[in-house]
């Protein structure tokens, strides 16, 4: 498992990770409708089972579900390669810094995306249940929406942490 905690291994599976997320915000734009004003974000924060049968029917109408459907299988690729980006490059700034500081930024940087994942799966796993079923269901909705603010909040912390310690480590490398 040592070769797993690699830079090259941080850089394939987070800038991965990164480059799935900009095509699934750019592909979004086909899930807007009427109904879902934003997309994929309205099935992401609608908690009730009415709400996602009304979604997933404007999605139907307009002939995109299998596209939505599609979007969360890539979803899950995402989650799955930033995720692991995350926890990798988290550990090795976390190992191998110089500074106590940065040592725990690289611990935020594991602990966040490690949190960020478990909630982004839940949320996704309950999203695509009820798309796949074409029903939704109040406590699949219940629970997506419920992981939703957690998942936000870790994704911004664990990016932005990543992004400084990252920035911050090159720097101590090259002093």
């Amino acid at each position: 498992m040592p070769k797993l905690y690699s830079w090259r291994n941080f850089w394939i599976f987070w800038g991965g990770g990164l480059a799935l997320f900009i095509c699934l915000i750019l592909s979004g734009g086909v899930l807007e409708t009427i109904v879902a004003p934003d997309g994929i974000l309205d099935h992401q924060s609608a908690a009730t089972a009415d709400r996602v049968n009304a979604i997933q029917q404007s999605w139907a109408d307009a002939g995109v579900l299998d596209i939505a459907r599609w979007g969360m299988i890539a979803d899950l690729v995402f989650i799955t390669l930033y995720m692991s980006g995350g926890i990798i490059g988290g550990r090795l700034i976390w190992q191998r810094a110089v500074s106590p500081t940065l040592k725990k930024i690289g611990l935020l940087c594991v602990l966040s995306y490690f949190i960020f994942g478990v909630t982004d799966y839940v949320e996704t796993v309950c999203q695509l249940v009820q798309l796949v079923n074409e029903q939704g269901s109040d406590i699949l909705a219940g629970t997506a929406a419920l992981a939703r603010p957690a998942k936000i909040i870790c994704w911004i912390v664990g990016t932005v942490a990543m992004i400084g310690a990252l920035v911050w480590r090159w720097r101590e490398t090259r002093a």
